[in-house]
């Protein structure tokens, strides 16, 4: 059985959000899809940036894999959640 652990992309240019939508598709099974969305937001200054977030759920196995050799993904990924059995798992 893999175990999960919540995690969320964002890729901040359009070539970036399909590259990275590729790539985690690539993943099969140990990528679950759980929302997109496409984010905006303009600063006091009056620059705007838009980008795009995907929110899901990876193998533990398959995140650590990611950080240590997937540079494009490594960087565009946040671990938002590791359930408590796991991280006690690892802690022993």
């Amino acid at each position: 059985m893999k175990e999960y652990v919540l995690v969320e992309f964002i890729a901040g240019q359009p070539h970036e959000a399909n590259l990275l939508r590729q790539r985690l598709l690539n993943l099969g099974d140990d990528f679950v899809l759980i929302k997109t969305s496409d984010e905006s937001e303009t600063d006091e200054d009056g620059n705007y940036a838009e980008w795009e977030r995907v929110q899901g759920k990876i193998s533990s196995m398959y995140a650590s894999v990611i950080k240590l050799q997937d540079p494009f993904l490594a960087e565009r990924m946040r671990i938002s959640y590791i359930p408590d059995d796991l991280k006690d798992k690892y802690r022993r």
